[in-house]
C-alpha cells in the first residue's frame, strides 16, 4: 500500500483545523452569510415523476483523479447524512459531505470523518473471539475461534443456563451508539426466548419519553429535533425545495434541552445556521453556552433539572394573559373537558344527561364541559368549531353527580398557579424579565395572526432526569395551546402521507393530495377513517387508540393460544415495568429493577447476557454498581461489536464482530424526501451485519433448546415449555442475511440509478458497483409541495367530523388521559390485562397516578436553592454543593469513537466546563487535574439489598451508596456554564487496556460521568424510570492525571489505523493489509424465517 508523505504533525494541524471548521464553522458560518454556491454534482437527479425526467441526466462528475467514489449514508450518528466516500487501492481515503443532502446540504461533520479511523482501527475486531483467562481488564486474553465454534459454543452455554434456571434467566441489550440495532428490538429477542428481561440505556434515558408522550397526547411524532422527528426548520433549503418554490415559515424556534450544533452538526447545526440567517428568532434554554445559544435571540441558562418549573411559569403567563390560541384550545384540545375527581378522566355525557344519545360514532365520545354563554354544564360534542353548538369555557369547576368537578384546564392552571415569573427565576437561577422576554417572543407569532410559525424543539436532557415524563407533556402542551400544531413552521407538524391517516407519514396506502386548502395540497374529504395509534404488539396484545373497544377485543381475541398467555405474562413480569409502566411503549425493563435482580437474585436473576452494541459499562448509570452486579453474579456474555469496549475487557465471553457503516449493505439511505443509492464500501475479515450474529445464535440455540423442552421452565409460570405445548422461538427476530440485505439494497439502489434487468433477471453486483460507482445520483422520493402539507386535522374523515388526532377523544389530549390510565392498570400497553392496581403512591405525582400535566417533580440531588421550595428539592447536602449536566461535544456520539485519534487528540478527556467564579472559588485554574465526585463516589459501600423503590421514596438521604472512587478529568474554566455548574460528557478511555500499558484497567472508571450518575437511590421518573445523568449534585477538588489516561497527541499513536491490530496481532495493520479485504455475503447467507406476530409487526 502507498504511505503518504504528510507528516502526522502537519497532519493533526490540518484536522484540527478542519474539525474546528466541520464542529463550528458549517454551523456558525451560515449565521452572517448563508450559501449559494452551485455544485454540478447536485445537478444528477433522478427523476420522481415523468414529468421531472427533463430535469434529470447523468452528467461527468468532479472527482480526484485515480480517486472512485460512491454515495452512501453517514451512519456516525443516527442523521444518515448523505455522503462521498473515496476509494483508491481498495482503501477508503476520504469522506465528504454530498451536496445533493437535503439538510445536511454538502456538509459533513468529524464524526462522520471519523469513520476511517473506526474502520480501520487497530481495536477492530475483525473475527469471532473467545475469552482464555478469567474476567476483569487486568486478565484480558482472548483467541480467535470461527464462527462455526462461536455459535455452537455460546448456544450450548445459554442452554445450560436455560435448562439450570428456566427462561427468566436471560437478558439481552443494546444502544450506547454504534449499534445499528433499533431498541425494541432486544425485547423480541429476548421474548423469542420467553424472558422479559431487555433494555436500551437510550430507553427510559434517551427519546423513550418523549415520543411515548406526545403520541399519548395526539401526534405520531414527538417534538425532537435530535431524533430526526421535527423537520419543518429544515424546510425550503434543498435544491429540490427551492425549485419547488417552497420556503422555509419558522418564525420562531424554542430549542428546550437540545443541542444541534453539537450533536448533529452537519445537519440540524447546519440547518439552524440557515434558519437564523433566514431571519428565524431563537430561544434556547439550556445550562450550556452552546453553539446554538451563543446565536439565540434569548438565552435562558437554567439551573440544571429545574425545566418544570419554568415550563409552569410560561403556562401561568399565557393563561394570565389571555396569549392562548383560544379557539384551538376549546375546540381542538381536551382542556374544557371536566374531570371526575375520583378516576381524573373527563366525565361522558352519557353518564350525566339521561338518555342523551351522542351525536358521533361509537368510537368518538362526547364529554361534558361548562358553557361559557350560560355556565350550565353541558355536552361537548366533537366537530368543527361552528357545528359543535356550545362555547366551551377552558377553566372552571361544576357539580356534576353530586361532585365538585374541574376542567382538565383549571387543573393546568393552578398547577401553575405558584410559578410567577419571579419564583421561577429564583428557583431556576434566571432573569424574570428575560423569562418574560422568552414568552413574549414565543407567543408572537400567534399575536400577529399568523397561523403557525413557531414552536418547540425539545431535547433530551429532560429524559435524564426525574422529570422526563412531566416536561414533555409540558412543552407539546405550550405548542398545543398556541394551535402550533400541523402548521407551517410548527415543529409538531409531520410530513408527506403514508400508512395510517393524513399528514405526517399517516396517510393510508394509494392515497393521493386530490384536494388543496390554504395551505396548499390535503387528501380529498371523506378518503380517509378517523384516525387511530396502534400501541399494540405481538398476538394482540395492547390497545389501537381511537378504535372502540370492541373492535380491540376481537384483535385480541383472535390470538388466542398458548404462546398468547405467555406472552401476555412477560409483558407484566418486565422487571421494574409494575412501577414504570410506560417502558411498555418500548417494552423495556427497569435499568436499576435489572440491576438490582442481579445483585440480589431476586425475583430471579439474569445470568445469560446477550449486549449487541457498545460500552455498557460507560453509558449506564451508577456505573460502579453494575460492574460489582454483572461481574460476579452474570455466568456468561455473549457481545457483538465491530471493536472492543471496557465491556470486553471486563466481562465478555464471547465477543461476535460486526461491520462499520461502510461495510454494511442496508443502513438507511434518505434524508426528508432525498434519497440516495448505498451499499457495502469495502468489507475487513469476518465482520458481518449487526442482524446475523444475534439471529444465526438465536436460531442455533433454538434448535438444541427444542429437544430440551420437557427440561426448561417458564418462570412466569412455573411449568415446563413442554407442559404448556409451546416450542421456540415465541416470536421471531426478522433479520435477513447478509445476502439479502444486499440484494434488496442493490434492487433499491438499482431503481434510484435507472437501471433496469433484463426480463426474468435481476440486477448483478457487479452491474450495481459500475453503476453506483462515480455517479453522485439522488432521487426527489417525493415532491416537495407533496412532502410539507397542514392543517389535515381539519380534512373530513369518511363519517363526516374531522379528523383530528388519534386519541380517544380524537383531540390533542393536553390533559393526557391515557397517562392517568396508564398508571392505574398499564393501559394502553397491557391491555386487557393489566395490572391489578395503580402505582406505589410514592411514586405517583399526580393524586395517586401520573401526571396527566406538567408537574414539577421533587428532586432528589440539587445545590442551595433557597427557602420556599421544600415541597420540589429534598434537603440540600453541603458535602455536594454544585450541579453537574451533561450533553455531547461535537467530537462524538454517544459511547463511540473514543479510539479515533484525532478527536481524542482534540477532545483528550471530558473537560469539566466550570464557571471562573466557581473556578476561583475552589482554587482550580484553567487545565488543572480535578476530582469530581458524588454521592456514588463518597459515604460508606452501596447496600444491595435494600429495593430500588425503598431507597428512591423512603423520603430520606442515605449515606450507604458508594460504588465507586471520584474520577478525574481537566478543568475549562469559561463562561460557557453559570456558576455552581460543572458540564461534562459521558467518555470512557480505551486506552487503559491497551497492550502498551504495563497494567490494565477496563477504562470506564478513570473519566466516566456514569460513575457518578444516580441510579442507585433517584427519584426515577413515575412513568419510565428514568434515573439521573443530568442535575444531580457534586463537589470538585485540585487533584492530579490517573494513570494510563493519554493526553498528548503521541500518545494515541497506538490508536492510528497503521498500527497494528490487538485483536488479532497476525493481521498487523487493517489499513496496510489487502488480504483482509473480503466479501461481505461469505457469513451464513440463510434466512431466519419471517414473524407470524401480531398486528403490530415484530416487538
Amino acid at each position: 500500500m502507498s504511505k503518504t508523505t504528510l507528516s502526522r504533525r502537519s497532519f493533526m494541524q490540518a484536522a484540527a483545523v478542519a474539525s474546528a471548521a466541520a464542529a463550528f464553522g458549517a454551523t456558525l458560518g451560515g449565521c452572517t452569510k448563508p450559501s449559494t454556491v452551485e455544485v454540478d454534482d447536485v445537478d444528477k437527479v433522478q427523476p420522481a415523476t415523468e414529468a421531472d425526467a427533463e430535469t434529470s441526466g447523468r452528467q461527468e462528475p468532479l472527482a480526484i483523479p485515480d480517486y472512485d467514489f460512491y454515495t452512501t449514508s453517514c451512519h456516525g450518528c443516527i442523521t444518515t447524512c448523505p455522503v462521498k466516500v473515496y476509494v483508491k487501492d481498495g482503501v477508503v481515503r476520504k469522506i465528504e459531505g454530498h451536496p445533493a443532502g437535503a439538510e445536511n446540504n454538502g456538509s459533513a461533520c468529524v464524526k462522520a470523518l471519523n469513520q476511517i479511523h473506526t474502520c480501520y482501527s487497530p481495536r477492530r475486531v475483525l473475527y469471532p473471539m473467545r475469552r482464555t483467562g478469567a474476567r476483569g481488564a487486568e486478565n484480558m486474553a482472548f483467541e480467535r475461534v470461527s464462527w462455526d465454534e462461536a455459535i455452537d459454543e455460546a448456544s450450548d452455554k445459554w442452554l445450560e443456563i436455560f435448562e439450570k434456571y428456566g427462561t427468566y434467566s436471560m437478558l439481552s441489550t443494546t444502544g450506547g451508539g454504534g449499534a445499528y440495532v433499533p431498541a425494541p428490538m432486544l425485547p423480541a429477542v429476548s421474548a423469542s426466548c420467553y424472558s422479559p428481561n431487555a433494555f436500551e440505556p437510550g430507553a427510559a434515558q434517551c427519546f423513550l419519553p418523549r415520543v411515548c408522550v406526545t403520541q399519548l397526547m395526539g401526534f405520531k411524532m414527538s417534538d425532537s429535533i435530535a431524533d430526526n422527528e421535527v423537520r419543518e426548520p429544515f424546510k425550503g433549503f434543498s435544491k429540490a425545495d427551492k425549485e419547488a418554490g417552497i420556503t422555509n415559515d419558522c418564525e420562531v424556534l424554542v430549542l428546550w434541552g437540545t443541542q444541534p450544533s453539537s450533536s448533529q452538526t452537519a445537519k440540524a447545526g447546519r440547518a439552524m445556521a440557515e434558519l437564523r440567517a433566514n431571519g428565524c428568532k431563537t430561544i434556547v434554554v439550556d445550562p450550556m453556552l452552546t453553539p446554538d445559544a451563543a446565536k439565540a435571540t434569548i438565552h435562558l441558562p437554567l439551573r440544571p433539572g429545574s425545566d418544570c418549573a419554568l415550563v409552569l411559569s410560561w403556562y401561568r403567563y399565557i393563561f394570565e394573559n389571555k396569549l392562548y390560541n383560544e379557539q384551538f384550545t376549546k375546540y381542538w384540545t381536551n382542556l374544557p373537558c371536566l374531570i371526575d375527581p375520583d378516576t381524573l378522566l373527563p366525565i361522558l355525557a352519557t353518564d350525566v344527561f339521561e338518555d342523551y344519545i351522542a351525536p358521533t360514532p361509537d368510537d368518538t365520545p362526547v364529554y361534558i364541559c361548562i358553557d361559557e354563554e350560560t355556565g350550565e354544564v353541558s355536552p361537548l360534542p366533537y366537530g368543527m368549531p361552528e357545528d359543535v353548538g356550545v362555547n366551551p369555557s377552558v377553566f372552571g369547576e361544576a357539580t356534576v353527580n353530586g361532585k365538585s368537578c374541574k376542567t382538565a384546564g383549571q387543573y393546568y392552571k393552578e398547577e401553575a398557579e405558584p410559578w410567577t415569573l419571579e419564583q421561577a427565576a429564583k428557583f431556576c437561577w434566571l432573569d424574570a424579565a428575560k423569562i418574560e422576554e422568552a414568552i413574549k417572543l414565543y407567543v408572537s407569532p400567534h399575536q400577529n395572526g399568523s397561523d403557525g410559525g413557531a414552536g418547540i424543539g425539545h431535547g433530551v436532557a429532560t429524559d435524564m432526569m426525574e422529570c422526563s415524563s412531566q416536561a414533555p407533556i409540558g412543552t407539546a402542551g405550550l405548542d398545543s395551546i398556541m394551535g402550533y400544531i400541523q402548521m407551517p413552521g410548527c415543529t409538531l407538524t409531520l410530513t408527506g402521507v403514508g400508512a395510517g391517516g393524513p399528514g405526517g407519514g399517516m396517510g393510508g396506502a394509494g392515497l393521493s393530495l386530490d384536494s388543496t386548502n390554504k395551505w396548499g395540497k390535503c387528501i380529498a374529504d371523506g378518503a380517509q377513517p378517523r384516525p387511530t395509534q396502534s400501541e399494540t404488539t405481538d398476538f394482540g396484545i395492547g390497545y389501537i387508540m381511537g378504535a372502540t373497544e370492541e373492535a380491540n377485543r376481537a384483535n385480541h381475541d383472535s390470538f388466542a393460544s398458548p404462546e398468547q398467555d405467555c406472552f401476555q405474562r412477560i409483558v407484566l413480569d418486565r422487571l421494574g415495568v409494575s412501577n414504570h409502566r410506560g417502558l411498555a411503549h418500548w417494552y423495556q425493563s427497569h435499568i436499576p429493577a435489572v440491576r438490582q435482580a442481579m445483585e440480589t437474585g431476586e425475583p430471579w436473576r439474569p445470568r445469560a447476557w446477550l449486549d449487541t452494541s457498545g460500552n455498557k459499562f460507560a453509558m449506564l448509570g451508577s456505573a460502579g454498581a453494575w460492574y460489582n452486579a454483572a461481574m460476579g453474579n452474570v455466568e456468561y456474555v455473549v457481545h457483538q461489536y465491530p471493536h472492543f469496549t471496557s465491556f470486553d475487557a471486563e466481562l465478555t465471553d464471547m465477543f461476535f464482530p460486526t461491520e462499520e457503516w461502510l461495510e454494511m449493505w442496508n443502513p438507511g439511505s434518505s434524508q426528508l424526501n432525498i434519497e440516495t443509492p448505498c451499499g457495502s464500501i469495502i468489507h475487513l475479515g469476518e465482520a458481518v451485519d449487526t442482524g446475523r450474529p444475534y439471529s444465526r445464535f438465536l436460531q442455533a440455540f433454538y434448535d438444541k433448546a427444542n429437544q430440551k423442552l420437557d427440561s426448561i421452565v417458564f418462570n412466569g409460570t412455573g411449568q415446563t415449555l413442554a407442559e404448556i405445548g409451546v416450542q421456540f422461538p415465541l416470536v421471531n427476530v426478522r433479520s435477513g442475511s447478509d445476502e439479502s440485505n444486499k440484494q434488496q439494497r442493490i434492487k433499491q439502489g438499482a431503481a434510484l440509478l435507472g437501471l433496469e434487468a433484463a426480463e426474468g433477471e435481476s440486477i448483478t453486483e457487479e452491474q450495481y458497483r459500475q453503476a453506483w460507482k462515480n455517479n453522485p445520483v439522488y432521487k426527489v422520493s417525493t415532491p416537495s409541495d407533496e412532502y410539507w402539507t397542514y392543517g389535515h386535522y381539519l380534512v373530513l374523515a369518511d363519517d363526516g367530523l374531522p379528523y383530528g388526532f388519534p386519541t380517544v377523544s380524537r383531540k390533542v389530549e393536553v390533559y393526557c388521559t391515557a397517562m392517568v390510565r396508564l398508571g392505574q392498570t398499564g393501559f394502553p400497553y397491557n391491555w386487557p390485562n393489566g395490572f391489578d392496581s395503580p402505582v406505589d403512591e410514592r411514586i405517583a405525582t399526580f393524586h395517586g397516578t401520573y401526571a396527566p400535566i406538567c408537574v414539577v417533580p421533587k428532586a432528589k440531588e440539587t445545590p442551595d436553592v433557597g427557602a420556599g421550595f421544600e415541597d420540589y428539592v429534598m434537603d440540600f447536602d453541603a458535602d455536594f454543593p454544585l450541579a453537574l449536566t451533561s450533553g455531547r461535544r461535537v467530537f462524538f456520539h454517544h459511547g463511540t469513537m473514543r479510539h479515533a485519534p484525532y478527536s481524542r487528540e482534540l477532545y483528550p478527556v471530558p473537560f469539566a466546563y466550570i464557571n471562573p467564579a466557581t473556578a476561583t472559588e475552589y482554587g482550580i485554574s484553567d487545565g488543572d487535574w480535578i476530582e469530581v465526585s458524588s454521592r456514588r463516589t463518597q459515604g460508606s459501600d452501596y447496600d444491595p439489598s435494600r429495593a430500588g423503590t425503598e431507597r428512591a421514596y423512603s423520603g430520606e438521604k442515605k449515606q450507604d451508596t458508594k460504588t465507586a472512587e471520584p474520577i478525574r478529568t481537566i478543568a475549562y474554566v469559561t463562561e460557557m456554564v453559570a456558576p455552581k455548574v460543572v458540564f461534562m460528557e459521558r467518555f470512557w478511555n480505551p486506552e487503559c487496556f491497551d497492550n502498551s500499558q504495563k497494567t490494565k484497567t477496563g477504562g470506564w472508571a478513570e473519566c466516566g460521568v456514569n460513575v457518578l450518575t444516580n441510579a442507585v437511590d433517584a427519584n426515577f421518573n413515575e412513568a419510565f424510570g428514568s434515573y439521573t445523568n443530568r442535575g444531580f449534585a457534586v463537589n470538585i477538588k485540585k487533584s492530579t492525571r490517573p494513570e494510563r489516561v493519554w493526553v498528548t497527541p503521541e500518545e494515541f499513536e497506538p490508536f492510528m489505523p497503521t498500527a497494528t491490530n490487538q485483536a488479532s496481532e497476525e493481521a498487523g495493520s487493517v489499513m496496510g493489509n489487502p488480504a483482509l479485504l473480503t466479501d461481505v455475503s461469505s457469513f451464513d447467507p440463510v434466512e431466519v424465517p419471517a414473524s407470524a406476530g401480531g398486528p403490530g409487526g415484530p416487538m
